[in-house]
Parts: structure tokens; sequence; C-alpha cells
């Protein structure tokens, strides 16, 4: 295969290859095939073309004749370049005919064919109105006017092109309304005051160059007789603003439906005329609602009697909305007697008994004991049952009166106490007395924690067992604290630690300091504030640490005295650094170098290279160094005798020539006790401004760190400070007001017994103000510190409750009775007797007032009997208002169904005012007054109605 040529042949856009057909008569004419009608695809075949000829072009042509010649031309049809051809209307009645050029250049064309021309029809025009009617101002759009072609040509509307006219009658012809020329015609809103009653139009259609003309279209009468018609009928079924015209429910539903049906045939335009529709569509939404109540009212058997009240008040609600015209629908008052009988006020004498008694028995669940609220059952299940019990009854009353059951807040409160005991006693799963003590210890302070968080009513339903097993919990670390008290004191010394270590018990006292540690780390921070010299005991663990590093240093000084050919110069430094190493410890940290001794009288033996040559003062630095080797032993010397003797050695060394002083070799002996006095001095100052302050506490500061350089000062430096801070401590400024540590952590560990607080709230402040001047130090030693801290915030706690009581306790006491339930047991503890008793006192009047509170719900009740108000309602309207006002606003607030009453009052001012009305119409000219009147006592419902009749007969 030639794969250049088929590619170069493929390259051709819309190009054909005629195939070789072997004996095949070769015609030089292109055939076309399809019928000669617009809107039909005619189709140019090449089958009869040379072989192998390849046709890349067509032409479609028209064939015109020239005006007044038989000569013809060619022209070509625009966009025509295709095989095929579907023929446009304008070809209708012309000769055509097609081309075939071929890529050579030769041109094969078709004979001529000619198009059938268009024989249009036309239908008659018609409207999109439903009758022959029409009102001014109607837009009015013609229809029909289908146009056809008797050749059967398939015309698209997009081929049609219409022209209108429109006319109007005068006399007996029809005349041409100038510029009424498109598809559709708004009839002039004046046209019957202008004589133009009847419409006619004539379309005309253009398909190419065939054109038809329809027939004039049915005329279109102008009349406002549909909508005069039904403006009559709609007046018709009012008799007045507030009555309808109806004799049957049914038979007006009819006459409504019928007239709404002929207004919505009516056009738009027409519709706009009928002016007094909004009284139709009234009747049809009256119609509508009182349809839609009486089927409620007809259900009510269907609906459960926990949604009964509210179903009931709704459909009270609704018609008491029906003005007079809505309710002259409900003829005979038939809906209207049919919802007072399904209606029932609670006014039931059993029910009010029923709720005093529970009302009573709700009360009974507590008693008052030392001013303090405790529950009656002494039990949480039978607690649980005793409010289930009144709960059951409760629920037993009509919705309407469980309401009026008064203080529901102690059940509530019950149940809550119900639950926070169960989920109290929950906690106890996490505790077992197989957990370790430090677990048991940090399980009970959660325990004891939420136990303390209890008020005291809810204490005394915790079972005793609980408390017992909480208390085991609490001092379950008792036997670790008296171990580790034990370790610490046999460890603990002055100036010295009693252990008197050796290089094999050295590793045993390591392990033993450790583990106290590690002991003292597991335990709760209330078990760890018993332990006894805590802070002593990490001191030993540093001073073993270094301690560890000096008798190290000793040893390698003795064996390096032991290892032949050192230098004595390596010898004597390495002695004078484990030296001044060992004489930086302080005396506890020296207490437990056991090698110091030996080390101590192992001195290196020095000896002096003089080159043969003796200096003139050698005697004298001799004697010198028998001086200086006295201060080897610090403890001899008192601070003046060794400041002394060393500034008598330091000048003594200063004389000395400088080959003299060479055989001065313990010269390290005197730089030591040097620096030494130096230290010793700087001590003084601190103890020289603690003496000066006068102010007791803040000299108990400064001792404190006095106290602190102590500790840290080294051995020799410790016995040459001694007298003084000795002194210091012994003659400090005494505070006659500072209590005894122990007598005050006794005090603070006895405020709590039975779980409540033993003294006063003030004397709680007072150990408080004790507590707090103490020192960091004696602050430590208060292991009964976490009482007093739960204590002062239990008096914050109440603080912030007194102010309330102050403030609001005369004016509401209900929210200062509520806030003092709140109160944990502790807290109610710290309120004095008097004002708990004056709070319970507060509360049982509550419970009176709320017996008088109950009357007036029952007397609010009986206002309204069978849906309607009561004969004399202005009476005890009155008198019911006067005693609800004497009421105070927590004993108002018992009173829910104050609506009632406000409701009523509203309704006996809204009569009156419509009577007002009345009394304002002038005996002459009165009409536009007596109007007004009748307006508004037709907007009354009918309770009002009712009321206003019996209230105002003669206005009737």
């Amino acid at each position: 295969m030639n794969k250049k040529l088929l590619f170069t042949v493929a390259a051709i856009p819309a190009a054909f290859i005629v195939p070789t057909v072997a004996g095949a008569e070769e015609v030089s004419a292109v055939l076309v095939t399809g019928t000669n009608t617009v809107n039909e695809t005619l189709k140019a075949s090449i089958e009869k073309l040379p072989a192998n000829t390849i046709i890349n072009k067509y032409q479609w042509y028209y064939v015109e004749s020239e005006s007044g010649s038989s000569t013809t031309t060619n022209k070509p049809i625009s966009g025509a370049t295709m095989a095929s051809f579907t023929i446009p209307a304008e070809a209708a009645g012309k000769t055509i005919f097609v081309e075939a050029i071929s890529t050579t250049g030769t041109t094969f064309k078709s004979e001529s064919r000619t198009i059938n021309t268009l024989e249009l029809e036309i239908t008659q025009p018609t409207f999109d109105t439903t009758s022959n009617f029409v009102a001014p101002n109607e837009t009015i759009r013609v229809t029909g006017a289908k146009v056809t072609d008797k050749g059967g040509a398939k015309l698209q509307s997009s081929q049609i092109t219409y022209s209108y006219q429109w006319f109007y009658k005068v006399g007996e012809s029809f005349t041409i309304i100038n510029g009424a020329t498109g598809g559709t015609y708004k009839i002039p809103a004046d046209a019957l005051e202008k004589g133009m009653k009847d419409f006619i139009v004539k379309v005309q259609a253009k398909v190419g160059p065939a054109v038809v003309e329809s027939d004039v279209s049915a005329p279109l009468t102008v009349s406002k007789e549909p909508s005069d018609t039904l403006i009559n009928d709609i007046k018709t079924i009012r008799i007045s603003d507030s009555k309808y015209n109806v004799t049957t429910f049914e038979s007006f539903k009819a006459e409504v439906d019928l007239l709404e049906k002929k207004y919505q045939e009516l056009s738009a335009a027409a519709k706009a005329n009928v002016t007094n529709y909004d009284v139709l569509k009234r009747a049809l939404a009256d119609i509508e609602a009182i349809s839609k109540l009486n089927e409620k009212v007809n259900k009510v058997k269907e609906v459960s009697e926990k949604d009964l009240p509210k179903y009931i008040a709704e459909i009270e609600d609704t018609y008491n909305k029906f003005d007079l015209l809505l309710r002259s629908l409900d003829l005979g008052d038939v809906l209207y007697t049919n919802i007072k009988d399904i209606l029932k006020e609670p006014a039931d004498i059993a029910e009010i008994a029923e709720v005093r008694r529970l009302n009573q028995a709700i009360v009974a669940l507590l008693s008052y004991e030392n001013a303090l609220v405790k529950y009656v059952p002494t039990s949480m299940e039978s607690l649980k049952t005793a409010v289930g019990a009144i709960e059951t009854d409760i629920a037993k009353l009509s919705k309407n009166y469980q309401v009026t059951v008064q203080n529901q807040t102690i059940l509530n409160e019950a149940k809550q106490d119900i639950k926070k005991i169960e989920q109290f006693i929950k906690l106890f799963d996490k505790l077992s007395v197989n957990n370790t003590p430090s677990k048991q210890v940090t399980t009970a302070k959660s325990i004891r924690t939420a136990y303390e968080k209890l008020t005291y009513k809810q204490l005394q339903l915790v079972p005793a067992t609980y408390v017992t097993q909480l208390l085991e919990a609490e001092n379950a670390e008792e036997n670790q604290i008296y171990y580790l008290n034990a370790e610490i004191n046999r460890y603990l010394g002055e100036e010295s630690y009693p252990i008197n270590p050796s290089a094999e018990t050295w590793q045993d006292h390591v392990k033993v300091v450790n583990k106290i540690i590690a002991d003292y780390k597991t335990l709760t921070k209330n078990s760890a504030a018993k332990i006894i010299g805590y802070q002593s005991i990490l001191t030993l663990q540093k001073d073993l640490k270094a301690a560890e590093k000096i008798i190290k240093d000793m040893v390698a000084y003795n064996n390096l005295k032991l290892t032949s050919g050192v230098a004595a110069s390596k010898l004597q430094s390495t002695y004078s650094s484990t030296l001044k190493a060992y004489n930086k410890l302080t005396s506890l940290q020296q207490s437990l170098v056991y090698n110091a001794d030996e080390f101590l009288r192992n001195s290196p033996d020095v000896t002096v290279d003089g080159n043969g040559k003796e200096p003139a003062d050698k005697a004298a630095a001799e004697a010198l160094k028998v001086d200086i080797a006295k201060f080897a032993d610090i403890t001899k010397y008192s601070f003046t005798q060794l400041e002394t003797a060393v500034n008598a050695a330091t000048a003594t060394y200063k004389s000395l020539s400088s080959s003299a002083r060479k055989y001065v070799t313990n010269y390290h002996l005197l730089t030591a006790a040097s620096k030494d006095i130096s230290g010793v001095k700087s001590f003084h100052k601190k103890v020289q401004t603690a003496r000066e302050e006068m102010d007791v506490a803040k000299q108990a500061k400064k001792i404190e760190t006095v106290e602190k350089a102590y500790a840290k000062l080294p051995a020799n430096q410790q016995h040459l400070a001694k007298p003084q801070y000795e002194d210091l401590l012994n003659n400090r400024l005494v505070d006659e007001n500072a209590p005894n540590l122990s007598t005050l952590n006794g005090k603070i560990g006895a405020l709590v017994s039975d779980d409540l607080y033993t003294v006063s709230l003030q004397e709680i402040q007072n150990l408080s103000a004790q507590y707090n001047k103490l020192s960091a130090s004696d602050k430590k030693l208060i292991t009964n510190a976490s009482i007093l801290t739960a204590a002062v915030a239990d008096v914050k706690k109440v603080e912030t409750f007194m102010k309330q009581y102050d403030k609001s306790f005369a004016s509401n006491p209900s929210t200062v009775i509520k806030a003092f339930t709140k109160l944990t047991a502790k807290q109610m503890n710290l309120v004095s007797q008097d004002t708990r008793q004056k709070i319970i006192e507060a509360d049982k009047n509550q419970q009176k007032a709320n017996e008088t509170a109950l009357g007036l719900i029952e007397a609010i009740n009986l206002l309204v009997q069978n849906g309607d108000y009561v004969a004399d309602l202005q009476t005890k309207v009155t008198s019911i208002r006067a005693d609800y006002d004497k009421l105070s606003s927590s004993e108002k607030s018992i009173v829910k169904n104050y609506s009632k009453l406000t409701q009523a009052e509203s309704d006996l001012k809204k009569v009156a005012e419509v009577h007002a009305l009345h009394e304002a119409i002038p005996a002459e000219n009165g009409e536009t007054a007596r109007k007004a009147w009748q307006t508004a006592y037709g907007k009354l419902s009918k309770k009002l109605e009712i009321l206003y009749n019996n209230l105002y007969p003669n206005d009737l």
C-alpha cells in the first residue's frame, strides 16, 4: 500500500474517491436525489463519475432569468457547499442545480430541477379568553391562525412571519385601529365611553416568497357585566358588617364557593373591577376557620390524656379570637356550646383537698434540730420511698392542679440529694484494702473532698459503714509514718551525724537514706506533713555525696604517699588541696569522713633544699612553723584567740627573708586560718544585723537567714562562729503573743468533730491570723495546716452568704433560703444558731403562705365557669387583687394562675372601653359614633360579648 498517497488523500477535507467499477458506463454528470419540496433534503450522487475521481468541493446554484430576457444566470447559494442541501423557503418555485469539483479542477454538473411553489393556508384567528367577552383594560392575545402548505411542505415556526391588524366596530362596519399591529392588544380602559364595544383582528403570514391572509376573527365584545354581577352577588352574603346572611352553614358555604369559582374565571382585568372581593375572601377564610375548629372539636375524644389540656386550651383560644362576624356562622351557638361542654375548670373540691394533703406530706419530709434541717427518713432508701409515693400521688392530679402543689422544691432537692449520695457511694468502688497505703490515702483524699462538699441533709443519708471505711483508708499510712520518723531520728544529730560510718557500712547508709527519701515521696501531702526532719535527711543525702568525694581524695593521697618515687612537691600539693577541701566541709559533713584522722596524722615529710646555705632567720622560720602547726586544730581556739594568733603569725611570716620562708612548709594552714577568720567575720555581720532588728517578725526572718548561713559554714568556721550564733538564738526577741506551735497545731486539729466545726467563724479567723504570723520553717511544723486551709475557705463562703443574708433576707427571704441550702454541712455550722433559726422560721412561714396562695389559686380558677365569666366578676376580681397585693414577692410566685387574674382585669377593661363608645353616641346625628361602637362590639370574642351583655344590658 502506498501510505504516502493514502495520507495525502486522507488530508483532503470533504472529498470522495469514486472507486473503479469494472464494466461501468462513464457518465459525466452528477445525479441529485430527493423531493423538490421546501424543507426536504436533496443529495448529490457521484457514483457515475469517472473512476478514481476525487471530489473536494460542492456548490449549489439558483438558475435566475434576467428581467425581460431569456438569458439566465447561475447564482451560488450562500453556504450550500455540501453534498446534501436542505431546501429553504426562499427556494420555493426556483430552479436549482449542483456542481461537483475534483482535485484536478474538473467540474461535474447535475441537471437542473425546479422546487415546488408554496400554496399557503391559514386558519381563522382565535383568542386566549374563555368567553367572547372582555373587560376594559384587559390585554388580549391572538391564538389560532395556523399556517400550512397544501403541497405538504413541513413548515417550521421560525420560517413563518406574522403581521396583525386590529379593528373595532363603528355602526355595522369595522374600522382600522392605527398602530394596533401586534399579536396582543390592550382594550382601552375607556373603551365603552368611546363607543369601542366590538373588536376583531386579521392575520397575514409570510413564508419565503409566499404570503397568505386569514379571515377576520370572531368579534370580542367589551363588557363590565360579569364583574358588576359578581359585585352585587358578593354584597348579598352579608346582612351587616358584623353578620353573614346565612340560613344553613352548608348552603352558605356552597354559595361562597360558587362566587369564588366565578371570580377565578374572570380575567385579571375583570378581577380588578371586583371592588368588594375582600368581603368574599374574608368569607372563605371564615368558613375555613370555623370548619377547622369544628373538626378539632369533633376529634377531642381521640386526644391522649397527657395532651388533652393543651388541646382544649388551643380550641378555647382559637374561638376567643373569632369576632362577631365570624361567630355569625356558628348558628345557634352550637360550636360554642360544644366547646363549653369540653372545658373543665379546676374547681374540684376533692383535688384541692388532695393538694393540701400533699403539701403537708412534702413539708413533713423535713425536721429541724439545733437550727439545722435534716430529713425525717433516716436512710437514703426510706427517703427514696417517701418521695416516690408523693410523686405518684401528684401524677394522679389533673394537670391544672399538679402545678398548684407547693414546696416541690423540697421534693426536687430530696431527689438531687439521693442522687448525690448514690454518686458519693460509687466513689468507694475505687477504694480497696488490697491497694498500697499511699493509693488508699490518695483515693480517700478524693472521697473526703466529695464528702466535705455534702450538705448537712446529705451527710445524714450517708451510711455509717462508708464513713468508717473512709477513716480506715485515711489512716492507712500511719505505720509508714512511724517507721520513717524512727529511721530519720536515728540518722540526725546537731553537730555530727551519730551513725559512725566506715568503709564497710558506707553503702548501707547511702541505701537507707535513699530509701527514706523514696518512701517519703510516695506519701500523700497530709501524711508527709507528719514526717519530722525530712529536710535534714535531704541534707544528709547531699552531705554523704560531699563526704564521699573527700574520702576518695584522702584514700588517693594515702596511696600516693605509699608510692615510691613520688616528688615531695606533688605529695605536698595533693595533701594541701585535700586538706583545703576537707576544711570547707561543715561539721556534719566532716563527721561522715571516717578516714579523716588517718589522713591528718599522715601529713607529708617536707625537706627544704637550701643549696648548702642557711638563712640567718632560719630559726625564726622554724619557730613560726611550730606556731602555725597549732592551726591544724582550730577547736582549741576561740575566734578572738585565733584572730590574734593568725595576725601575729602573718606579721612574722612577712618579716622573714624569702629564703627563710621556704622553711615554713605548713604555710597553707595559715592561709586556711586567715580564710576562716574572714568567713566568720562575714557571718558575724549577719548575726549583728539580726541582733539589731527590733521587730519580732522581721528579726525572726533574719534569724532564719542566719540559720541557713550557719548550716553552710565549714566546720572550723562553725566552731569559731558558734558563740555568737548561740547568743543570737538564746537572746532573740520574744513575741509574748506568739503561739505555741504544738498548742496551735492541736487547736487546728480540733477544729472539726463529727464532720462539723467545733468553733465559731471568728475563732477560725484567729487561728488563721496566728498561723500567718509564723515563719516558713514554723509553718512546716503545723501538720494540720490543711484543715485550717479548708476552714478558711469555708469562712469565706459563709461571709459571702452572710452578705447576701444582710442584703436580701428582709425583702426576699426565698433567695437567702435557697443559698443557705447550698452550703455544706460544715459551712452551715459556721452560721450562727440565731441566724439559722431565723432562716428556718422564714422557710416555715413561706410554707404557711403557700396555703394562702393556694386559696387565691382556687378563687382565681372560679372566676370562669364553663368557659364564661361569673356574673359578679368585677367584685370578685377587685377582692382577689387586694389579697394578692398583700403577698410578698416570693409568695406571689406561688400563684401559678396569676395570668388568669390579669386576663380577667384586661377583659373588664376592654368591655368598659367599648361601653364608653356607646356612652359617647349623641342623641342626634350619631350614626358615625354608633358605627364605631358597633365595629368595636363586633370585634369582641364570644366570652367578652357575654360579659358585655351581662354588665351593660341596656346598651343592646
